[in-house]
């Protein structure tokens, strides 16, 4: 019996190793590379929150991104096409955000006032960079095989939207015009006095996607608005337990950027 036991547990275990490398052997899968770049606005403890003027301030960032379609580049036969090929894509990317231009601003850092918070709101000023590696899935409304007909030129807008989730490396900075916070912590405002991160760190963050391809002749144009939301308050370096500051970062970027598909790309 006990042998009849192993010998049907090998017998399943081969079926299912069978039945596997079957299904990765029928799969049919493309490749597209692309980059892509824009301007970044941050939503960070500088400046007011809810008050756009003063807690956006724009960077710029840039990313190089993979597309995995679940579908071959032989785009005239629909071998096993499901709705999940149709209508999905994997997206990969390595980005990189950073901002020179952080300061506060709003009512509490008016230039007409004399109080001393204000003046040395005033004079703090705050840099980042991020390194980020990031996945998410995309859909898209309209079929993707039908889209990436060569032949169809009836459809030229492929509008998607996308979730993904990003790692992040940053490194941010405190300056402030009125001496060095280091040894001098008194020259920033009281809450900031003992709330400042400007050691590199690492996060993971949340991203929302929304956007459309524009498909030329040998290439897609592609126009994306993401909405991201990092999982610290620290991105720029201030953290302080205060409930006016108590959000985490977030940020939208706006791109532009070009998409070849692999086989395509290496027939030019």
């Amino acid at each position: 019996m006990g042998k009849y036991m192993k010998s049907t547990r090998k017998l399943f275990l081969v079926v299912i190793l069978f039945s596997i490398t079957n299904v990765f052997a029928q799969l049919e899968l493309s490749h597209e590379f692309g980059i892509n770049m824009g301007p970044v606005t941050i939503q960070t403890d500088y400046g007011e929150r809810h008050h756009l003027p003063s807690s956006t301030p724009t960077s710029f960032g840039i990313a190089a991104v993979h597309y995995l379609n679940f579908y071959g580049s032989n785009y005239n036969w629909r071998n096993g096409a499901s709705f999940f090929s149709d209508h999905f894509k994997l997206k990969s990317e390595i980005s990189y955000y950073f901002n020179n231009s952080l300061e506060h601003k709003g009512r509490y850092a008016a230039s007409g006032s004399t109080n001393s918070e204000a003046q040395k709101l005033r004079d703090m000023k705050g840099k980042t960079k991020s390194l980020n590696f990031g996945t998410g899935l995309e859909f898209h409304f309209k079929n993707l095989e039908d889209y990436g007909l060569l032949f169809n030129d009836d459809v030229k807008f492929a509008p998607y939207i996308g979730l993904g989730l990003q790692y992040n490396i940053f490194t941010p900075e405190v300056t402030s015009d009125g001496g060095d916070w280091i040894t001098n912590p008194s020259v920033l405002p009281q809450k900031w006095q003992n709330n400042v991160y400007v050691e590199k760190d690492q996060t993971f963050s949340f991203t929302m996607s929304a956007g459309t391809r524009y498909k030329l002749d040998k290439f897609d144009l592609v126009l994306d608005a993401r909405w991201q939301y990092f999982f610290t308050d620290k991105f720029e370096g201030l953290d302080a337990p205060v409930t006016e500051n108590r959000f985490n970062d977030t940020l939208i970027y706006f791109s532009f950027g070009v998409v070849f598909d692999m086989e395509t790309f290496s027939k030019y």
